[in-house]
């Protein structure tokens, strides 16, 4: 397995049943001006079904790492705001 890091997702493209993701790396940093160049780096390709799956497991992690950096209250909201829409 080959571990592959990115700095930024930049975008999305869902099309035919296959989702890709876009990620960047930092390429140029200007502290004078205060901006950052960014530069496509690599594109995930996967069918939607696996997408899904995969979204799905993001959420979790998201609220696992919420609850352990004390910032639980976030998803306890939008959890909230869901049980009230049915």
């Amino acid at each position: 397995m080959t571990d592959i890091f990115v700095d930024r997702f930049m975008r999305f493209n869902v099309g035919q049943g296959v989702v890709r993701l876009d990620f960047a790396r930092i390429e140029d940093v200007d502290g004078d001006k205060n901006e950052i160049k960014m530069s496509p780096s690599n594109r995930m390709v996967m069918p939607l079904d696996g997408f899904m799956h995969f979204a799905d497991q993001v959420e979790k992690l998201k609220g696992k790492i919420l609850e352990q950096s004390g910032s639980a209250e976030a998803p306890k909201k939008e959890k909230k705001a869901k049980n009230s829409k049915s």
